[in-house]
């Protein structure tokens, strides 16, 4: 897995509200950082380091997976 792609792709999807994709990103990229893998760049070529880069990878991993949920939710009432 290359985490940098992973991390701009979801970035990328949470734009665009590609809520779908940003959800496999996010599962995929949290599962490659339990497994020990090393995190993403998240805030440019900082020397904010490692442990930093992957709190900030993980909590916008979370917050996704969250605002996955709230528009599955939404969706699902504008159905009713």
């Amino acid at each position: 897995m290359d985490p940098q792609a992973a991390w701009d792709e979801l970035l990328k999807a949470r734009h665009e509200r590609d809520w779908d994709r940003a959800r496999e990103l996010a599962e995929n990229l949290l599962e490659w950082m339990k497994k020990k893998g090393f995190p993403p760049n998240t805030v440019g070529e900082s020397t904010i380091g490692r442990t930093w880069h992957r709190a900030v990878a993980e909590f916008v991993c979370c917050m996704t997976l969250s605002d996955v949920k709230a528009a599955q939710k939404r969706l699902t009432r504008k159905r009713s």
